[in-house]
C-alpha cells in the first residue's frame, strides 16, 4: 500500500490556484526532496498531504485512507508536520509544549525525552519557547511532529535557522526514518550542510509538478 496517493488535485484560494492537478504515489519508506521557488505551492501541498487543508478538487489517500472522509480523522494521528511556524506555544516551556502534543498523540514520557534526547533540547527543555533561538525553536517543532511514531512525516524548509551541527544532525535523522520505514516529504528552496540521500525530487512550479526523479 502506497504512503500518499494524490489525483488530480488542486488549490484555490479564491482567484489564486496554488495547486493544479497535481497527481502523484509515494511508497512507503520513501525519503522525497520538494524542491521550487518561494510561491510555488510547496507549503499548500504539504497542508493538503497534512490534512490541514482540505483541497477544492481531486482526490487524497494518506496510508490507505481518505483524510477528508467520514473517518478519516483517524489517520492525522498517524501523521508528523513541521511547517514554517513551528506551532508551540510562546509562554510555555518545550516540555510543557511536548506533553500537551504527547497526551494528544498517546505517546508517554520515556518517548517524549527520548526525542527530546535525540535532538539535544534536554539543556533547554524548561525554558519558555518565546526565549529561545529560531534554531532551538525549529528542534522542539521537529520534536513535537515525532511524537506519537509517526508513520508520514511533512517537514516544511526544516533546515532554516539551524546551525551546521544542527543541520547535520538533521540529515542523519532523516536517514535514519526512512531506513525506519517513515515516510518523510521535505519541501525546501534550499538547504544547509550536507544533504541526505534523497529517494525521490520533485519539483513543483506554479502549483504543478513540472519534474520529477
Amino acid at each position: 500500500m502506497s504512503a500518499v496517493e494524490l489525483r488530480d488535485v488542486g488549490k484555490d484560494y479564491g482567484p489564486v490556484r496554488a495547486l493544479d492537478s497535481v497527481s502523484l504515489t509515494l511508497e512507503r519508506g520513501a525519503l522525497v526532496w520538494l524542491a521550487g521557488a518561494n510561491g510555488a505551492g510547496k507549503s499548500t501541498l504539504l497542508r493538503v498531504l497534512g490534512s490541514l487543508t482540505r483541497p477544492t478538487r481531486g482526490r487524497v489517500t494518506l496510508l490507505g485512507v481518505d483524510p477528508f472522509a467520514g473517518r478519516g480523522a483517524a489517520v492525522r494521528g498517524r501523521i508528523g508536520f513541521l511547517g514554517q511556524d513551528a506551532s508551540l506555544y510562546g509562554e510555555l516551556s518545550i516540555a510543557e509544549n511536548l506533553r500537551f502534543c504527547a497526551r494528544l498523540r498517546g505517546a508517554d514520557e520515556p518517548e517524549l525525552q527520548r526525542v527530546a534526547a535525540e535532538l539535544e533540547l534536554g539543556p533547554v527543555l524548561e525554558q519558555r519557547v518565546r526565549t529561545l533561538s529560531q534554531g532551538y525553536r525549529r528542534r522542539a517543532g521537529l520534536a513535537r511532529a515525532l511524537l506519537g511514531a509517526p508513520e508520514l512525516l511533512l517537514l516544511d524548509e526544516p533546515w532554516n535557522g539551524l546551525d551546521a551541527e544542527s543541520a547535520e544532525r538533521l540529515t542523519r535523522l532523516l536517514t535514519r526514518l526512512r531506513d525506519g520505514a517513515v515516510t518523510v516529504i521535505v519541501a525546501a528552496h534550499a538547504a544547509s550542510g550536507p544533504l541526505p540521500r534523497f529517494d525521490r525530487t520533485l519539483q513543483l512550479d506554479g502549483g504543478r509538478i513540472s519534474a520529477a526523479a
